[in-house]
């Protein structure tokens, strides 16, 4: 176990950080984040400990009460009078994991679980100064990512839920990863996305999250994600 070097405004729990069990994660860098730093266990989660963790990383009443609503609790099951889920569990097909995802393949090509190091770099190589990714870039990113599942995957499916998930994904993304200047730190993106911890000893903070700002930040990267659509599509 490791320390994770917390800072003024972070909560003590996430002090001590342990690597990622290969054998039982999410598809989501920020859910294996959590378990890493014990804020969630990585079997035996309940819907109380999901949206304790949730409280924790400041999200609002609304948010959690969104991401933990019957989507989610779909995933759980009976363990001795107790709706319980693993951390393995998250990653079914279709209901919070989706094809086009930011970090993972398709189901259908292979491993959708697990962080493809070739799809992070492809992210990242949308920086125009290696440093930050604006929320421009991550929009076009993410309509590549439909672009290449719908033309690769005879199975894809990205109907207006796994529209929703992949939009909100993106904005939470954003919203917990930028700094002062409004954009994404590349460092603080690698650490989540390779490592799985979250990168207190490079200078990040949890900030307040609400369902409103995810919802705003959605539909702007929708729209940016669809322009640059239509752009490739007539010009």
């Amino acid at each position: 176990m490791g320390c994770a070097h917390s800072t003024p405004g972070n909560p003590d729990q996430f002090n001590n950080w342990t690597a990622t069990d290969a054998t039982n994660s999410s598809p989501c860098p920020f859910v294996n984040s959590f378990a890493n730093h014990g804020v969630i266990p990585r079997t035996g989660i309940t819907i109380d400990s999901l949206k304790a963790a949730l409280s924790t990383f400041q999200a609002d009443e609304t948010l959690i009460k969104f991401l933990t609503g019957s989507t989610t609790q779909g995933l759980f099951k009976d363990v001795d009078g107790t709706q319980q889920a693993t951390l393995a569990d998250l990653g079914t097909h279709n209901v919070i994991e989706h094809d086009a995802s930011l970090s993972r393949q398709d189901a259908a090509a292979g491993d959708a679980i697990h962080l493809d190091p070739e799809l992070l770099a492809a992210l990242i190589a949308h920086s125009s100064d290696g440093q930050y990714l604006t929320k421009e870039h991550l929009a076009h990113y993410r309509a590549i990512r439909e672009e290449h599942s719908k033309a690769n995957n005879p199975d894809f499916k990205f109907d207006l839920k796994q529209q929703f998930v992949a939009y909100g994904e993106a904005a939470l993304l954003l919203l917990a990863l930028k700094d002062t200047t409004g954009n994404i730190r590349i460092d603080w993106l690698k650490m989540v996305f390779e490592q799985e911890k979250l990168p207190l000893e490079l200078g990040w903070t949890v900030r307040p999250i609400t369902f409103d700002e995810v919802l705003l930040t959605a539909g702007e990267l929708r729209g940016e994600a669809f322009e640059k659509t239509i752009v490739d599509l007539f010009y």
